[in-house]
């Protein structure tokens, strides 16, 4: 089986940055998405550069959790942007994507945007997801479609569906099987996609690669999120190099986005 371990949130904060530097130098991670307008952006977009051989994407930020703002005016993207100039929190966004109350023009606008802010300081974008995981809604999908053949991207993250603990409460669980299906009409990805912020599971090294041990020619992406001041952050950090470690040994593929 072919695995992509992706490590999110690069450039987030100096913590996420070391975390996930760490991951790249000891071969817990092939691939990381790096997110605009942060603090620590500069030190993961000068890690990229001097590290092609790895896979790097855009985190696509739409929402706030701490500071995170567009690339565009505000004043050209009104409905993304609060009053302070920063983007909303993620749930006011994912109730108005499911509600198609975002434009699309204005997302494209953005999207295209925070790729061309990559591409003009020298990052090599191999795919695309997002703060939050919002590309699996409607509005989000169609300026995808709007705006990545432009730079030449096709390759996009696939709606989660892979679990350890069933998330009942998640609307993904429920209805991420046709998010899916429209997002692979349009994009390449992966067969399967597996996150441990899903259910915080301990052990998701080794519970994952017992149900995936005669996969075959399938690919997985497992995304994680690198660090060490936050537990969550430090038992991914830790996790990721343990699973990439143990998959080597069962004759998987550790491979990154670009290989795709």
């Amino acid at each position: 089986m072919r695995i992509v371990l992706n490590a999110d949130d690069f450039g987030m904060s100096d913590d996420t940055v070391r975390g996930t530097i760490e991951c790249f130098e000891r071969g817990g991670i092939t691939s990381a998405s790096i997110m605009p307008t942060m603090p620590a952006t500069p030190r993961a977009i000068q890690y990229a550069r001097d590290n092609p051989h790895f896979s790097f994407g855009a985190h696509l930020t739409f929402v706030a959790d701490t500071i995170e703002h567009p690339v565009t005016h505000r004043l050209k993207i009104p409905a993304l942007v609060e009053d302070n100039g920063l983007f909303p929190p993620p749930n006011l966004v994912r109730r108005r994507a499911l509600l198609r109350r975002l434009p699309v023009k204005q997302i494209a606008m953005e999207i295209e945007a925070q790729l061309g802010f990559f591409r003009d300081h020298g990052v090599n974008i191999s795919h695309v997801d997002s703060h939050g995981h919002l590309h699996k809604f409607a509005p989000f999908r169609a300026a995808l479609r709007r705006t990545l053949p432009r730079f030449g991207i096709t390759r996009v993250r696939n709606v989660q569906n892979t679990y350890l603990r069933k998330p009942l409460r998640s609307p993904t669980f429920w209805v991420g099987y046709w998010w899916r299906r429209r997002l692979m009409r349009s994009f390449h990805s992966t067969n399967h996609f597996y996150m441990p912020t899903s259910a915080f599971e301990a052990d998701w090294p080794r519970k994952l690669l017992s149900r995936f041990g005669s996969a075959g020619d399938e690919t997985l992406e497992i995304g994680v999120h690198p660090g060490y001041l936050e537990f969550w952050r430090s038992d991914e950090r830790v996790g990721a190099q343990r699973f990439a470690a143990q998959a080597r040994a069962l004759g998987h593929q550790i491979v990154g986005w670009k290989e795709v």
